[in-house]
């Protein structure tokens, strides 16, 4: 059986969000291209569209750097301590 890290796990959500991004980015560069004629005949919906896609690229940029920057900690594992002779005092 394959026991993985859990810093493979947060690499592997990196690499998804990245994907995802890349995705939407090709996304609204298709939709540019396929209505490009629309676009030069109505400079308002070309203005929308261009600050659509610059808003909407900020937040991507926003949510991969902020994804870049999440390190994943493992819980610290506690040591039981073991109680001396010398506290422990006898009651009589």
């Amino acid at each position: 059986m394959c026991i993985m890290n859990n810093k493979q796990h947060v690499n592997n959500a990196k690499a998804i969000i990245a994907l995802l991004i890349l995705a939407i980015v090709f996304v609204l560069f298709y939709k540019f291209i396929a209505n490009q004629t629309y676009f030069a005949q109505d400079p308002t919906a070309l203005r929308n569209y261009v600050m659509f896609a610059i808003v909407g690229g900020g937040f991507l940029i926003g949510l991969l750097y902020l994804t870049s920057k999440t390190e994943h900690k493992t819980a610290a594992k506690t040591k039981l301590s073991k109680s001396s002779p010398k506290t422990k005092k006898k009651k009589k």
